[in-house]
């Protein structure tokens, strides 16, 4: 299912509770469907799965663009989906995994992130997240010996826009004024999926690893002919785990599983209520750009990108 469709399942199914008809039945109805895979809880379940791990470590090498002896192999997760287990929904990423490497190398902590929205906050969240897993790594009183840090970021947003990188995967590392790398273990991977999906027509010949997962999650998520993947044994195991059958009623009415989307729907109405508010005030006239944020809440370069659609329009 796409997003929106998958929201309106999730409203049928919580329905159903409140009403105290049979949740399971609504399920049965639905199992031959996909789920919508970049749903939080959905690509937790499918990617924190311990039975799933080769599933994962695929997607991670792919996104971090991995081959050989750097890959990513003896990942084991650290905050595993337990069968039957609902589990809660906190502000750190959604799966975190460590790998082991030989010969005195440090091993490798990579975290992963899902987010459909992006406001001014979201690079301060991924900065954050950065933080705390550095924190982890040394003890207080003890010699910091850090590990090697990946953060992955699939956003569906563009944090460059087109027309200042054509690319939908970005590294962002600790560069000097020359763009001479400082440090080499943390690395926040960004991938941004609107931008590959959108621009399909753009990327035909990106036949990199992560270019074909991207692809196999949206033909999934259509629920389009996957015959093109089905060549592939770990693009067959994600059709057969995106499955609908595959996830209890308990686990989909879980409240931070029905939080997750339906807020998104919220404040996507409330910014666009605040989106409308200031393009009314832009046209009276009578205030400035900071006193607009402070009446719509809205962050001073939102304001400016509507000053500058109402200029190009008139």
């Amino acid at each position: 299912m796409i997003r929106e469709e998958f929201n309106e399942f999730l409203k049928e199914l919580k329905a159903a509770k409140e009403n105290k008809q049979d949740i399971d039945a609504i399920v049965k109805k639905h199992e031959h469907r996909n789920v919508y895979v970049y749903n939080d809880a959905c690509f937790k379940k499918i990617f924190a799965d311990e039975r799933n791990i080769a599933l994962t470590k695929d997607l991670v090498n792919a996104c971090l663009n991995l081959v050989g002896s750097d890959c990513i192999a003896n990942a084991k997760l650290t905050n595993p989906y337990i069968p039957g287990e609902l589990g809660y929904k906190s502000n750190e990423p959604d799966i975190v995994l460590v790998n082991e490497r030989s010969d005195g190398e440090p091993c490798d902590r990579i975290s992963i992130e899902v987010q459909h929205k992006g406001r001014k906050i979201y690079s301060d969240r991924l900065v954050l997240y950065v933080a705390r897993h550095t924190s982890k790594m040394a003890p207080s009183g003890e010699a910091a010996k850090l590990e090697n840090l990946n953060l992955i970021s699939f956003q569906f947003f563009d944090s460059f826009p087109w027309s200042q990188s054509h690319n939908y995967r970005h590294t962002v590392q600790l560069r000097d004024q020359e763009h001479l790398l400082f440090f080499e273990k943390q690395t926040i991977t960004i991938v941004e999926v609107k931008k590959f999906i959108e621009r399909a027509s753009e990327f035909t010949e990106d036949r990199s690893r992560l270019a074909q997962w991207l692809r196999a999650i949206d033909t999934l998520n259509r629920e389009a002919d996957f015959g093109e993947f089905e060549s592939d044994p770990v693009f067959r195991d994600l059709r057969d785990a995106v499955k609908l059958c595959t996830f209890s009623s308990r686990y989909l009415l879980k409240e931070g599983m029905m939080s997750i989307d339906i807020s998104f729907e919220r404040l996507d109405a409330k910014i666009e209520n605040s989106m409308e508010i200031a393009k009314k005030l832009l046209a009276m006239g009578k205030m400035t750009v900071p006193e607009i944020c402070t009446v719509t809440g809205l962050y001073k370069k939102e304001v400016l990108a509507l000053q500058n659609e109402d200029s190009e329009e008139s």
